[in-house]
């Protein structure tokens, strides 16, 4: 009896960003981020060459979500967001958090300023 083998099945991975926050405040767009992201990200060593194994879509207002079946990381869409965010020069409030295995976040950098120096500027 000959072994059962099976053929290698291309698994899709599903990423998401969630980008309410810079959404809300009105600072960041999502659909020009996914036009971005649909321009830039290079499949087989060309850009705009997505096909069938790469689709990126906006979930509602502020979600968008990448589903590949080809070698695409978390890392490699870090760097592309970082890019968009310092071409639309709003890369110095806004940051990329990974919140769980793919499934990332847009979140202001929060600055806590201490009262007492606030008291101390106003005397």
């Amino acid at each position: 009896m000959a072994p059962i083998t099976r053929k290698n099945q291309k698994v899709a991975k599903k990423f998401t960003i969630d980008c309410s926050a810079p959404t809300d405040n009105g600072v960041f767009d999502p659909a020009s981020y996914v036009k971005y992201l649909v321009e830039h990200i290079k499949v087989d060593g060309h850009t705009g060459n997505l096909g069938e194994q790469v689709t990126v879509s906006q979930e509602g207002e502020s979600k968008v979500v990448i589903v590949s079946t080809t070698q695409f990381s978390g890392k490699y869409l870090k760097y592309l967001s970082k890019r968009y965010l310092k071409k639309n020069q709003i890369r110095d409030w806004i940051r990329f958090i990974s919140v769980k295995r793919n499934e990332y976040s847009l979140q202001f950098y929060s600055i806590a300023v201490d009262e007492d120096e606030n008291e101390e500027e106003e005397e």
